[in-house]
């Protein structure tokens, strides 16, 4: 028994060596397991979003480009994804990138179809907590060419690259509806030319017809003057140059092309679609006709020939009123009398201050100023009053919108101008009724006067050409359709959203007239948007229409005018979203006015 408790002891002296090590061993290994446990438990909870299916199918081989890539994964999106794809090496646009109904699926549908060969599409995806839930890519093949469609030599690609979808804006919404007016973001390119001729033309016809009413009323000493022929003539010709261009902008504006393809008269064929179309044929028409009174300005003050000679020009003037398509007959009245009571005040000053009172002289001079002072002021009240009729039956008191704001810096500088107007009739009222000629110091003073005045007058007829580039909230306040051309009323429902919008265009290649309303929701729509994606195998640009500022029932509009151009004819598919989300989409065939259309509703 002894030896065998010796043998026992030595044992266990070795065995205690190695139970220290083994205890600090599984200490350690503890602690590194607990360490590991601590590092791997935040990737566990903000583990990568997994892909379940996508169209087309990853690593498959397609016949030709598909419309629309759509990615299927295991737990819900956030709103902040990103959908790219690449095929041989070259970016492909894309539409928005959206999620559907089901909150599983990313799509976004292709602007213009991809070429034969791979393509990559990658995603980067977030969760509905906004965090980063993953990214990854896959690719497919697209086994053809695309067939390519020529757009017509009439149209050209929209404003803004070429690698994305054009985009503009609704607009025109009801008071209340959506709050606010939403501007367009891209629009065509001869819209900056467009104003900019518009105000020259307008400028031209105010100095025009004002010079030959105060000939006519005040001055018929006048025409014997040749520096008044000159300067009639100078006005004249400058006159029919800036409107000729005005109509070829205007004409391309409603076209949609480049303004160099729209000056040949040839092209202004779209301008009998619209109102203002119209009216600035007449005025072209007419403003060459006031060549009559322009070559022997004695016709101004013959009776015989008076009438003839001051209608052309007063036609003239009268089209700045019907600048816009959805002013009524009233509204049109309104601001004929504002056109024609503006130039009789603006043109007499300017004739005023570049002619009359260009010297010293004898006293048909001081009766050219009297007689401006007598017709000046009831012109100058009428300006005014019409004026700011129009501008409550167009922003209905909103000025918290660009054109509110536009109209604000507006009234201010018409108030300065009838300030400095009534001073200076209080000046030739109390200095020029005493006088018998018009000597150097006095013309210098009404000169000043006067051309501060009329310096005033140019800035506001600038703001006035500006406000007609911006879109009113009160322009159409019923939402109705007024003298738009449109399509058939396409219906986008979603059930599961409980929301439904109906889209109307004009259905042809070109400019396009749209019509946009919302029936439900009641409130709570947000982020509006319709993508219009071109025809499969065509190289043009898509259209995005956002920002409409909708958020429950009621309707907002484009016209021609605001650049909504489409540049192909065949199957266009609309998508119409909201809330993040898409809620319908569907397929109109573009071609002249008639249209086949086909509904898919969104899950």
């Amino acid at each position: 028994m002894n030896t065998i408790r010796l043998s026992v002891r030595p044992a266990l002296g070795w065995l205690r060596p190695l139970l220290k090590i083994g205890t600090t061993l599984g200490v350690a290994i503890g602690l590194a397991i607990a360490l590991v446990g601590s590092l791997w438990a935040p990737t566990a909870l903000a583990a990568d979003n997994t892909l379940v299916s996508s169209t087309p199918g990853a690593g498959t081989t397609v016949d030709s480009s598909p419309t629309v890539v759509e990615l299927k994964f295991v737990q819900p999106l956030g709103p902040d994804n990103t959908l790219t794809m690449t095929c041989g090496g070259v970016i492909m646009p894309l539409a928005s990138a959206v999620v559907l109904a089901d909150q599983l699926t990313l799509s976004a549908s292709l602007v213009s179809a991809a070429p034969k060969g791979e393509c990559v599409v990658a995603w980067v995806i977030t969760d509905t907590n906004l965090q980063p839930a993953g990214s990854g890519s896959f690719t497919f093949t697209v086994a053809n060419d695309p067939v390519v469609t020529v757009a017509p030599e009439t149209t050209t690609v929209p404003a803004g690259d070429t690698a994305a979808p054009a985009t503009t804006a609704a607009a025109t919404s009801t008071p209340g509806a959506g709050g606010g007016t939403a501007t367009t973001e891209q629009e065509s390119g001869s819209n900056g030319p467009l104003g900019l001729f518009r105000l020259f033309s307008n400028l031209g016809l105010a100095v025009l017809f004002g010079s030959f009413v105060l000939i006519a009323i005040a001055w018929p000493e006048g025409v014997e003057y040749i520096l008044t022929v000159r300067f009639l003539r100078t006005t004249w010709m400058f006159t029919v140059a800036s409107t000729y261009l005005f109509v070829g902008a205007l004409a391309a504006n409603q076209a949609g092309t480049g303004i160099g393809s729209a000056l040949a008269p040839t092209g202004w064929g779209d301008l009998l679609d619209t109102t203002p179309g119209k009216a600035a044929l007449v005025r072209m028409v007419f403003v060459a006709a006031s060549a009559y009174a322009v070559m022997r300005p004695e016709r101004v003050i013959d009776p015989g020939t008076q009438l003839p000679a001051l209608l052309p020009p007063g036609i003239a003037v009268i089209t700045m009123a019907f600048s816009r398509s959805e002013f009524s007959l009233i509204e049109n009245a309104t601001g004929a009398v504002h056109a024609l009571a503006m130039a009789v005040w603006l043109g007499g000053l300017i004739l005023l201050t570049r002619v009359v009172l260009a010297g010293p002289g004898e006293e048909d001079l001081v009766h050219a100023v009297r007689g401006f002072a007598r017709i000046a002021t009831p012109a100058l009240w009428a300006t005014v009053v019409t004026g700011a009729i129009q501008l409550f039956q167009l922003d209905r008191g909103a000025l918290d919108t660009d054109h509110g704001l536009v109209v604000i810096v507006k009234a201010l500088f018409v108030s300065v101008m009838v300030f400095v107007g009534v001073a200076a009739r209080q000046f030739i009222s109390q200095r020029v009724s005493r006088v018998d000629s018009m000597t150097a110091p006095l013309a210098t003073r009404l000169r000043r006067a006067l051309g501060i005045e009329a310096l005033i007058g140019v800035l506001v007829l600038a703001l006035t050409s500006w406000l007609l580039a911006l879109t009113p909230p009160g322009l159409v306040a019923d939402g109705s359709s007024g003298s738009l051309q449109l399509g058939a009323v396409h219906s986008f429902q979603n059930a599961a959203a409980g929301a439904e919008v109906t889209v109307a265009f004009s259905e042809r290649v070109g400019a396009n007239d749209v019509r946009i309303e919302v029936l439900s929701p009641a409130t709570g729509l947000t982020g509006l948007t319709i993508d219009f994606i071109p025809p499969v195998n065509t190289f043009v640009n898509g259209m995005t229409i956002n920002s409409i500022p909708l958020v429950g029932p009621g309707a907002a509009v484009l016209q021609k005018s605001d650049g909504f151009t489409l540049l192909a004819s065949g199957t266009w598919t609309l998508i119409v979203s909201a809330n993040g989300a898409e809620l319908a989409r569907q397929d109109v065939f573009v071609a002249g006015d008639s249209a086949a259309a086909t509904t898919t509703i969104a899950p």
